[in-house]
Protein backbone atom coordinates (compact mmCIF):
# COMPACT_ATOMS: atom_id res chain seq x y z
CA UNK A 1 0.00 0.00 0.00
CA UNK A 2 2.93 2.35 0.71
CA UNK A 3 4.23 1.71 -2.79
CA UNK A 4 0.82 2.61 -4.22
CA UNK A 5 0.85 5.92 -2.36
CA UNK A 6 4.31 6.71 -3.70
CA UNK A 7 3.16 5.87 -7.22
CA UNK A 8 0.04 7.98 -6.78
CA UNK A 9 2.21 10.96 -5.84
CA UNK A 10 4.43 10.43 -8.88
CA UNK A 11 1.60 10.29 -11.43
CA UNK A 12 -1.43 12.39 -12.08
CA UNK A 13 -4.30 11.07 -9.87
CA UNK A 14 -7.54 10.00 -11.56
CA UNK A 15 -10.69 11.24 -9.81
CA UNK A 16 -13.54 8.80 -9.25
CA UNK A 17 -16.64 9.98 -11.16
CA UNK A 18 -19.48 11.01 -8.87
CA UNK A 19 -21.95 8.77 -10.69
CA UNK A 20 -19.71 5.70 -10.34
CA UNK A 21 -20.37 2.94 -7.81
CA UNK A 22 -16.77 3.39 -6.74
CA UNK A 23 -17.68 6.76 -5.20
CA UNK A 24 -19.57 4.92 -2.47
CA UNK A 25 -17.19 3.70 0.24
CA UNK A 26 -16.91 -0.07 0.41
CA UNK A 27 -18.48 -1.38 3.58
CA UNK A 28 -16.44 -3.47 5.95
CA UNK A 29 -16.54 -7.22 5.37
CA UNK A 30 -19.15 -9.07 7.45
CA UNK A 31 -17.96 -10.16 10.87
CA UNK A 32 -18.29 -13.71 12.06
CA UNK A 33 -21.31 -14.10 14.37
CA UNK A 34 -20.77 -14.53 18.07
CA UNK A 35 -21.33 -18.05 19.49
CA UNK A 36 -24.96 -18.57 20.46
CA UNK A 37 -24.12 -20.91 23.29
CA UNK A 38 -21.71 -23.56 24.57
CA UNK A 39 -20.40 -26.32 22.35
CA UNK A 40 -22.73 -29.31 21.96
CA UNK A 41 -20.43 -32.33 21.48
CA UNK A 42 -21.52 -35.06 19.11
CA UNK A 43 -21.62 -37.61 21.94
CA UNK A 44 -23.94 -35.34 23.95
CA UNK A 45 -26.19 -34.83 20.91
CA UNK A 46 -26.48 -38.60 20.42
CA UNK A 47 -27.23 -39.09 24.12
CA UNK A 48 -29.94 -36.41 24.02
CA UNK A 49 -31.48 -38.03 20.95
CA UNK A 50 -31.65 -41.41 22.68
CA UNK A 51 -33.26 -39.95 25.80
CA UNK A 52 -35.72 -37.36 24.51
CA UNK A 53 -36.43 -37.87 20.82
CA UNK A 54 -40.23 -38.11 20.32
CA UNK A 55 -39.95 -40.88 17.71
CA UNK A 56 -38.07 -43.12 20.15
CA UNK A 57 -40.62 -42.38 22.86
CA UNK A 58 -43.35 -43.54 20.47
CA UNK A 59 -41.41 -46.74 19.69
CA UNK A 60 -40.92 -47.42 23.41
CA UNK A 61 -44.65 -47.09 24.02
CA UNK A 62 -45.33 -49.58 21.24
CA UNK A 63 -43.10 -52.06 23.03
CA UNK A 64 -45.12 -51.48 26.20
CA UNK A 65 -48.36 -52.00 24.27
CA UNK A 66 -47.01 -55.27 22.89
CA UNK A 67 -46.29 -56.42 26.46
CA UNK A 68 -49.87 -55.55 27.35
CA UNK A 69 -51.05 -57.81 24.54
CA UNK A 70 -49.25 -60.70 26.24
CA UNK A 71 -51.35 -60.07 29.34
CA UNK A 72 -54.46 -60.05 27.17
CA UNK A 73 -53.49 -63.42 25.73
CA UNK A 74 -53.01 -64.82 29.23
CA UNK A 75 -56.47 -63.53 30.17
CA UNK A 76 -58.07 -66.01 27.77
CA UNK A 77 -56.60 -68.89 29.80
CA UNK A 78 -57.63 -67.61 33.20
CA UNK A 79 -61.02 -67.91 34.90
CA UNK A 80 -63.34 -64.95 35.21
CA UNK A 81 -65.47 -63.95 38.17
CA UNK A 82 -68.26 -61.39 37.86
CA UNK A 83 -70.71 -59.95 40.36
CA UNK A 84 -73.97 -58.19 39.50
CA UNK A 85 -76.30 -56.39 41.88
CA UNK A 86 -79.80 -55.23 40.93
CA UNK A 87 -82.35 -53.04 42.69
CA UNK A 88 -85.88 -52.95 41.23
CA UNK A 89 -88.89 -50.84 42.21
CA UNK A 90 -92.33 -51.81 40.80
CA UNK A 91 -95.21 -49.39 40.56
CA UNK A 92 -97.57 -52.11 41.80
CA UNK A 93 -97.08 -54.97 44.14
CA UNK A 94 -96.86 -58.52 42.82
CA UNK A 95 -96.86 -61.91 44.48
CA UNK A 96 -97.03 -65.64 44.05
CA UNK A 97 -98.82 -68.65 45.55
CA UNK A 98 -96.71 -70.51 48.06
CA UNK A 99 -97.27 -73.13 50.72
CA UNK A 100 -99.12 -70.64 52.89
CA UNK A 101 -101.27 -69.26 50.10
CA UNK A 102 -100.75 -66.07 48.18
CA UNK A 103 -97.60 -64.23 49.17
CA UNK A 104 -97.60 -60.55 48.31
CA UNK A 105 -94.22 -58.98 47.45
CA UNK A 106 -93.21 -55.40 48.25
CA UNK A 107 -92.75 -52.69 45.67
CA UNK A 108 -88.94 -52.96 45.70
CA UNK A 109 -86.71 -55.99 45.34
CA UNK A 110 -82.98 -56.65 45.46
CA UNK A 111 -80.92 -59.37 43.85
CA UNK A 112 -77.28 -60.32 43.45
CA UNK A 113 -75.60 -62.71 41.04
CA UNK A 114 -72.06 -64.12 41.28
CA UNK A 115 -70.81 -65.79 38.09
CA UNK A 116 -67.71 -67.92 37.53
CA UNK A 117 -66.48 -69.05 34.08
CA UNK A 118 -63.35 -70.87 32.98
CA UNK A 119 -62.37 -72.16 29.57
CA UNK A 120 -60.56 -75.30 30.61
CA UNK A 121 -59.58 -76.37 27.11
CA UNK A 122 -59.16 -73.96 24.17
CA UNK A 123 -56.23 -74.72 21.88
CA UNK A 124 -56.46 -71.35 20.10
CA UNK A 125 -55.20 -69.59 23.22
CA UNK A 126 -51.73 -71.16 23.04
CA UNK A 127 -50.65 -69.96 19.56
CA UNK A 128 -52.16 -66.57 20.41
CA UNK A 129 -50.01 -66.39 23.56
CA UNK A 130 -46.84 -67.42 21.71
CA UNK A 131 -47.48 -64.86 18.95
CA UNK A 132 -48.13 -62.11 21.53
CA UNK A 133 -44.79 -62.85 23.16
CA UNK A 134 -43.02 -62.75 19.82
CA UNK A 135 -44.73 -59.47 18.94
CA UNK A 136 -42.87 -57.98 21.91
CA UNK A 137 -39.60 -59.08 20.30
CA UNK A 138 -40.68 -57.53 16.99
CA UNK A 139 -41.57 -54.26 18.71
CA UNK A 140 -38.19 -54.18 20.46
CA UNK A 141 -36.38 -54.88 17.19
CA UNK A 142 -38.35 -52.11 15.50
CA UNK A 143 -37.36 -49.76 18.32
CA UNK A 144 -33.70 -50.70 17.80
CA UNK A 145 -34.01 -50.04 14.07
CA UNK A 146 -35.63 -46.64 14.63
CA UNK A 147 -32.98 -45.74 17.20
CA UNK A 148 -30.19 -46.49 14.73
CA UNK A 149 -31.95 -44.55 12.00
CA UNK A 150 -32.35 -41.58 14.32
CA UNK A 151 -28.75 -41.69 15.54
CA UNK A 152 -27.54 -41.85 11.96
CA UNK A 153 -29.69 -38.84 11.10
CA UNK A 154 -28.35 -36.93 14.14
CA UNK A 155 -24.73 -37.75 13.29
CA UNK A 156 -25.24 -36.88 9.61
CA UNK A 157 -26.86 -33.56 10.48
CA UNK A 158 -24.10 -32.81 12.97
CA UNK A 159 -21.34 -33.44 10.43
CA UNK A 160 -23.24 -31.43 7.81
CA UNK A 161 -23.41 -28.54 10.27
CA UNK A 162 -19.69 -28.83 10.93
CA UNK A 163 -18.99 -28.69 7.21
CA UNK A 164 -21.18 -25.59 6.87
CA UNK A 165 -19.39 -23.98 9.79
CA UNK A 166 -16.01 -24.59 8.16
CA UNK A 167 -17.42 -23.24 4.90
CA UNK A 168 -18.54 -20.15 6.81
CA UNK A 169 -14.99 -19.66 8.07
CA UNK A 170 -13.66 -19.97 4.51
CA UNK A 171 -16.29 -17.51 3.28
CA UNK A 172 -15.29 -14.89 5.85
CA UNK A 173 -11.62 -15.32 4.97
CA UNK A 174 -12.45 -14.87 1.29
CA UNK A 175 -14.54 -11.79 2.09
CA UNK A 176 -11.65 -10.18 3.96
CA UNK A 177 -9.22 -10.99 1.14
CA UNK A 178 -11.51 -9.66 -1.60
CA UNK A 179 -12.16 -6.47 0.38
CA UNK A 180 -8.44 -5.85 0.74
CA UNK A 181 -7.98 -6.47 -2.97
CA UNK A 182 -10.91 -4.18 -3.84
CA UNK A 183 -9.34 -1.34 -1.86
CA UNK A 184 -6.00 -2.02 -3.55
CA UNK A 185 -7.63 -2.02 -6.99
CA UNK A 186 -9.38 1.28 -6.21
CA UNK A 187 -6.06 2.83 -5.16
CA UNK A 188 -4.45 1.62 -8.39
CA UNK A 189 -7.29 3.13 -10.41
CA UNK A 190 -6.95 6.45 -8.62
CA UNK A 191 -3.20 6.26 -9.32
CA UNK A 192 -3.93 5.72 -13.00
CA UNK A 193 -2.40 2.24 -13.07
CA UNK A 194 -5.53 0.21 -13.97
CA UNK A 195 -8.78 0.88 -15.74
CA UNK A 196 -11.95 1.67 -13.85
CA UNK A 197 -13.40 -1.68 -15.01
CA UNK A 198 -10.69 -3.46 -13.00
CA UNK A 199 -11.67 -1.59 -9.82
CA UNK A 200 -15.34 -2.29 -10.49
CA UNK A 201 -14.64 -5.97 -11.03
CA UNK A 202 -12.75 -6.10 -7.74
CA UNK A 203 -15.70 -4.35 -6.02
CA UNK A 204 -18.08 -6.95 -7.52
CA UNK A 205 -15.89 -9.78 -6.19
CA UNK A 206 -15.98 -8.23 -2.72
CA UNK A 207 -19.77 -7.89 -2.76
CA UNK A 208 -20.20 -11.45 -3.99
CA UNK A 209 -17.91 -12.66 -1.21
CA UNK A 210 -20.12 -10.81 1.28
CA UNK A 211 -23.14 -12.63 -0.14
CA UNK A 212 -21.42 -16.00 0.20
CA UNK A 213 -20.55 -15.20 3.82
CA UNK A 214 -24.16 -14.29 4.59
CA UNK A 215 -25.41 -17.41 2.82
CA UNK A 216 -23.00 -19.53 4.88
CA UNK A 217 -24.31 -17.97 8.12
CA UNK A 218 -27.92 -18.84 7.30
CA UNK A 219 -27.03 -22.34 6.10
CA UNK A 220 -25.21 -23.08 9.34
CA UNK A 221 -28.13 -21.71 11.36
CA UNK A 222 -30.54 -23.93 9.39
CA UNK A 223 -28.40 -27.00 10.12
CA UNK A 224 -28.47 -26.21 13.84
CA UNK A 225 -32.24 -25.80 13.71
CA UNK A 226 -32.60 -29.19 12.03
CA UNK A 227 -30.40 -30.77 14.69
CA UNK A 228 -32.43 -29.13 17.47
CA UNK A 229 -35.62 -30.61 16.01
CA UNK A 230 -34.10 -34.10 16.06
CA UNK A 231 -33.12 -33.60 19.71
CA UNK A 232 -36.53 -32.18 20.67
CA UNK A 233 -34.92 -28.88 21.65
CA UNK A 234 -36.73 -25.55 21.42
CA UNK A 235 -33.59 -23.46 21.02
CA UNK A 236 -30.38 -23.32 19.00
CA UNK A 237 -28.22 -21.88 21.76
CA UNK A 238 -25.32 -24.19 21.04
CA UNK A 239 -22.38 -24.55 18.70
CA UNK A 240 -20.90 -27.52 16.87
CA UNK A 241 -17.31 -28.70 17.20
CA UNK A 242 -15.34 -31.49 15.53
CA UNK A 243 -15.50 -34.71 17.59
CA UNK A 244 -12.30 -35.99 19.13
CA UNK A 245 -12.52 -39.17 17.06
CA UNK A 246 -13.61 -39.49 13.45
CA UNK A 247 -16.37 -41.98 12.56
CA UNK A 248 -15.09 -45.51 12.65
CA UNK A 249 -14.82 -46.96 9.17
CA UNK A 250 -16.02 -50.55 8.81
CA UNK A 251 -13.71 -52.43 6.48
CA UNK A 252 -13.92 -55.94 5.09
CA UNK A 253 -14.95 -57.99 2.09
CA UNK A 254 -18.51 -57.63 0.89
CA UNK A 255 -19.30 -61.28 1.65
CA UNK A 256 -18.17 -60.97 5.26
CA UNK A 257 -20.00 -57.69 5.81
CA UNK A 258 -23.28 -58.89 4.29
CA UNK A 259 -23.16 -62.00 6.45
CA UNK A 260 -22.69 -59.79 9.50
CA UNK A 261 -25.48 -57.48 8.37
CA UNK A 262 -27.98 -60.29 7.82
CA UNK A 263 -27.08 -61.66 11.23
CA UNK A 264 -27.18 -58.43 13.23
CA UNK A 265 -29.59 -56.07 11.47
CA UNK A 266 -32.80 -55.78 13.55
CA UNK A 267 -34.88 -55.63 10.36
CA UNK A 268 -33.82 -59.18 9.46
CA UNK A 269 -34.50 -60.48 12.96
CA UNK A 270 -37.95 -58.87 12.86
CA UNK A 271 -38.64 -60.37 9.43
CA UNK A 272 -37.73 -63.86 10.68
CA UNK A 273 -39.94 -63.36 13.75
CA UNK A 274 -42.83 -62.31 11.52
CA UNK A 275 -42.35 -65.53 9.54
CA UNK A 276 -42.73 -67.56 12.73
CA UNK A 277 -45.82 -65.57 13.70
CA UNK A 278 -47.33 -66.18 10.25
CA UNK A 279 -46.60 -69.90 10.45
CA UNK A 280 -48.42 -70.01 13.79
CA UNK A 281 -51.59 -68.87 12.05
CA UNK A 282 -51.81 -72.35 10.56
CA UNK A 283 -51.83 -73.84 14.06
CA UNK A 284 -54.56 -71.42 15.06
CA UNK A 285 -56.61 -72.38 12.02
CA UNK A 286 -56.38 -76.10 12.82
CA UNK A 287 -57.26 -75.39 16.47
CA UNK A 288 -60.64 -74.12 15.30
CA UNK A 289 -61.61 -77.71 14.44
CA UNK A 290 -61.04 -78.88 18.05
CA UNK A 291 -63.69 -78.88 20.78
CA UNK A 292 -63.65 -76.48 23.70
CA UNK A 293 -64.39 -77.31 27.32
CA UNK A 294 -65.71 -74.70 29.73
CA UNK A 295 -67.11 -74.66 33.27
CA UNK A 296 -69.68 -72.12 34.43
CA UNK A 297 -71.04 -71.57 37.95
CA UNK A 298 -73.65 -69.09 39.13
CA UNK A 299 -74.96 -68.14 42.57
CA UNK A 300 -78.02 -65.88 42.93
CA UNK A 301 -79.53 -64.13 45.97
CA UNK A 302 -83.02 -62.52 45.90
CA UNK A 303 -84.72 -60.35 48.50
CA UNK A 304 -87.57 -60.98 48.93
CA UNK A 305 -87.53 -64.66 48.04
CA UNK A 306 -89.30 -65.42 44.78
CA UNK A 307 -89.24 -69.19 44.93
CA UNK A 308 -91.99 -71.50 46.11
CA UNK A 309 -89.71 -72.84 48.84
CA UNK A 310 -88.97 -69.41 50.18
CA UNK A 311 -85.24 -69.70 49.66
CA UNK A 312 -83.42 -66.47 49.02
CA UNK A 313 -80.42 -68.05 47.26
CA UNK A 314 -79.93 -70.54 44.42
CA UNK A 315 -76.81 -71.77 42.63
CA UNK A 316 -75.89 -73.88 39.63
CA UNK A 317 -72.81 -75.45 38.03
CA UNK A 318 -72.53 -76.42 34.34
CA UNK A 319 -69.79 -78.05 32.29
CA UNK A 320 -70.03 -77.41 28.55
CA UNK A 321 -68.24 -79.29 25.77
CA UNK A 322 -68.57 -77.51 22.43
CA UNK A 323 -67.67 -79.20 19.15
CA UNK A 324 -67.85 -76.98 16.05
CA UNK A 325 -69.47 -79.00 13.27
CA UNK A 326 -70.01 -76.52 10.47
CA UNK A 327 -69.31 -72.79 10.36
CA UNK A 328 -70.03 -72.05 6.74
CA UNK A 329 -66.47 -72.81 5.61
CA UNK A 330 -64.81 -70.14 7.76
CA UNK A 331 -62.16 -72.54 9.10
CA UNK A 332 -61.09 -73.65 5.64
CA UNK A 333 -60.74 -70.04 4.60
CA UNK A 334 -58.59 -69.50 7.71
CA UNK A 335 -56.29 -72.34 6.58
CA UNK A 336 -55.90 -70.81 3.12
CA UNK A 337 -55.32 -67.38 4.60
CA UNK A 338 -52.64 -68.78 6.94
CA UNK A 339 -50.77 -70.25 3.94
CA UNK A 340 -51.02 -66.91 2.14
CA UNK A 341 -49.79 -64.99 5.19
CA UNK A 342 -46.78 -67.31 5.47
CA UNK A 343 -45.89 -66.90 1.80
CA UNK A 344 -46.20 -63.15 2.19
CA UNK A 345 -43.92 -63.13 5.25
CA UNK A 346 -41.28 -65.17 3.40
CA UNK A 347 -41.47 -62.82 0.43
CA UNK A 348 -41.01 -59.84 2.76
CA UNK A 349 -37.94 -61.51 4.25
CA UNK A 350 -36.43 -62.06 0.80
CA UNK A 351 -37.16 -58.45 -0.09
CA UNK A 352 -35.56 -57.23 3.13
CA UNK A 353 -32.46 -59.31 2.37
CA UNK A 354 -32.20 -57.79 -1.10
CA UNK A 355 -32.60 -54.25 0.27
CA UNK A 356 -29.87 -54.77 2.88
CA UNK A 357 -27.50 -56.18 0.27
CA UNK A 358 -28.18 -53.21 -2.02
CA UNK A 359 -27.81 -50.73 0.86
CA UNK A 360 -24.45 -52.19 1.89
CA UNK A 361 -23.18 -52.40 -1.68
CA UNK A 362 -24.08 -48.79 -2.45
CA UNK A 363 -22.68 -47.59 0.89
CA UNK A 364 -19.33 -49.21 0.13
CA UNK A 365 -19.31 -47.72 -3.37
CA UNK A 366 -20.14 -44.29 -1.95
CA UNK A 367 -17.32 -44.58 0.56
CA UNK A 368 -14.76 -45.60 -2.08
CA UNK A 369 -15.94 -42.83 -4.40
CA UNK A 370 -15.88 -40.24 -1.60
CA UNK A 371 -12.32 -41.18 -0.65
CA UNK A 372 -11.13 -40.83 -4.25
CA UNK A 373 -12.91 -37.50 -4.75
CA UNK A 374 -11.60 -36.21 -1.42
CA UNK A 375 -8.01 -36.95 -2.43
CA UNK A 376 -8.54 -35.21 -5.78
CA UNK A 377 -10.16 -32.22 -4.07
CA UNK A 378 -7.27 -31.85 -1.62
CA UNK A 379 -4.79 -31.91 -4.50
CA UNK A 380 -6.88 -29.36 -6.38
CA UNK A 381 -7.07 -26.95 -3.46
CA UNK A 382 -3.26 -26.94 -3.14
CA UNK A 383 -2.94 -26.03 -6.80
CA UNK A 384 -5.66 -23.38 -6.48
CA UNK A 385 -3.92 -21.74 -3.52
CA UNK A 386 -0.62 -21.58 -5.38
CA UNK A 387 -2.33 -20.20 -8.47
CA UNK A 388 -4.15 -17.52 -6.45
CA UNK A 389 -0.92 -16.37 -4.77
CA UNK A 390 0.85 -16.26 -8.13
CA UNK A 391 -1.90 -14.27 -9.86
CA UNK A 392 -2.10 -11.82 -6.93
CA UNK A 393 1.66 -11.25 -7.19
CA UNK A 394 1.41 -10.78 -10.96
CA UNK A 395 -1.43 -8.29 -10.48
CA UNK A 396 0.68 -6.35 -7.99
CA UNK A 397 3.49 -6.31 -10.58
CA UNK A 398 1.08 -5.18 -13.28
CA UNK A 399 1.37 -8.35 -15.42
CA UNK A 400 -2.06 -9.85 -14.60
CA UNK A 401 -5.53 -8.45 -15.15
CA UNK A 402 -8.35 -8.11 -12.66
CA UNK A 403 -10.29 -10.78 -14.55
CA UNK A 404 -7.47 -13.25 -13.91
CA UNK A 405 -7.46 -12.31 -10.23
CA UNK A 406 -11.23 -12.81 -9.99
CA UNK A 407 -11.00 -16.17 -11.70
CA UNK A 408 -8.20 -17.29 -9.40
CA UNK A 409 -10.09 -16.21 -6.26
CA UNK A 410 -13.28 -17.90 -7.46
CA UNK A 411 -11.39 -21.09 -8.30
CA UNK A 412 -9.78 -21.13 -4.85
CA UNK A 413 -13.10 -20.64 -3.10
CA UNK A 414 -14.70 -23.36 -5.20
CA UNK A 415 -11.81 -25.73 -4.44
CA UNK A 416 -11.98 -25.08 -0.71
CA UNK A 417 -15.76 -25.56 -0.74
CA UNK A 418 -15.39 -28.76 -2.72
CA UNK A 419 -12.79 -30.25 -0.40
CA UNK A 420 -15.04 -29.55 2.59
CA UNK A 421 -17.93 -31.24 0.80
CA UNK A 422 -15.85 -34.29 -0.09
CA UNK A 423 -14.55 -34.66 3.46
CA UNK A 424 -18.14 -34.55 4.64
CA UNK A 425 -19.07 -37.16 2.04
CA UNK A 426 -16.40 -39.52 3.40
CA UNK A 427 -17.69 -39.09 6.96
CA UNK A 428 -21.31 -39.65 5.96
CA UNK A 429 -20.44 -42.64 3.77
CA UNK A 430 -18.56 -44.22 6.67
CA UNK A 431 -21.64 -43.76 8.86
CA UNK A 432 -23.89 -45.33 6.23
CA UNK A 433 -21.59 -48.35 5.91
CA UNK A 434 -21.66 -48.83 9.69
CA UNK A 435 -25.44 -48.56 9.68
CA UNK A 436 -25.78 -50.97 6.73
CA UNK A 437 -23.67 -53.56 8.56
CA UNK A 438 -25.70 -53.10 11.73
CA UNK A 439 -22.81 -51.67 13.78
CA UNK A 440 -24.01 -48.07 14.17
CA UNK A 441 -25.64 -47.75 17.58
CA UNK A 442 -23.64 -45.12 19.45
CA UNK A 443 -24.32 -45.02 23.15
CA UNK A 444 -26.34 -48.22 23.23
CA UNK A 445 -24.78 -49.27 26.51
Amino acid sequence: MLALLLIAQAVQPVPVPSDSALSVPLAAPPAEPEPEGPVLPLAEALRAAREQAPDLAVAAERVEQARNNVQRAWATLRPTLTATGTYTYNSYRTGFFGEKGFVELPHDSKSGVLGFAWNLFNMRAFPALASARQQVDVAQLTETQQRRELLLSVASTYYSGLSLRELMTVSFAQARATHDHAREALARFEAGLVHRSAALRARIDALRADQEAQRAIFSYAAAKSQLAALLDRRDVAFELAPPQQAPKEIRGAFGELIEKALRERPEMAAARANEEIASRLKTDAWAQFLPTLAINANARYNDPATTLTGDHGVWSVAVALTLPLYDGGFRYVALKDADSQLRQAKALTRGQTARIEDELRRAQLDLESARALRDEAEATVQVSRENERLVQAQFAAGTATQVEVSDAVAALFQSESNVLQQRLSVQLAALRVAKAVGAFDVGAN
